[in-house]
């Protein structure tokens, strides 16, 4: 019996889907293509200028396309997550990660420098008000 072929994210993400939602974020999809550096399949870059875009199946699971922008010279990007069917954002997505992320910092923050050092300065800036 033949196996079902997986795809990275859990679905296919076809070069017609990316283009559509290049088009409809960016207004172009002019240099859309395969993403040489990785070998997945459903991964896709291009360039605007010094914009650097990628377009991708959301590997945490969530089901989404996932678009980064950043500039070449910045050290910031720019994500966002798309329901796969409509190409709308999806923000539920986006506010999940945006949580855990902050979480995380919070998580590392307390671990640096202990509890105690938290409550310290979390007091010190609450008592200024």
């Amino acid at each position: 019996m033949a196996r079902k072929k997986t795809y990275p994210g859990g679905f296919r993400l076809t070069l017609a889907t990316a283009r559509a939602l290049v088009v409809q974020e960016f207004g172009t999809a002019k240099g859309l293509e395969p993403d040489r550096g990785t070998c997945l399949e459903g991964f896709f870059t291009m360039r605007m200028g010094n914009m650097g875009i990628s377009i991708s199946p959301d590997l945490g699971m969530s089901g989404c396309i996932v678009v980064r922008a950043g500039l070449c010279t910045a050290s910031h990007t720019c994500i966002g997550y798309f329901n796969r069917e409509t190409l709308e954002p999806d923000f539920d997505v986006m506010d999940k990660y945006e949580r855990r992320e902050k979480r995380e910092a919070l998580e590392a923050w307390v671990g640096d420098i202990g509890p105690d050092a938290c409550h310290k300065r979390i007091d010190e800036v609450w008592n200024r008000r």
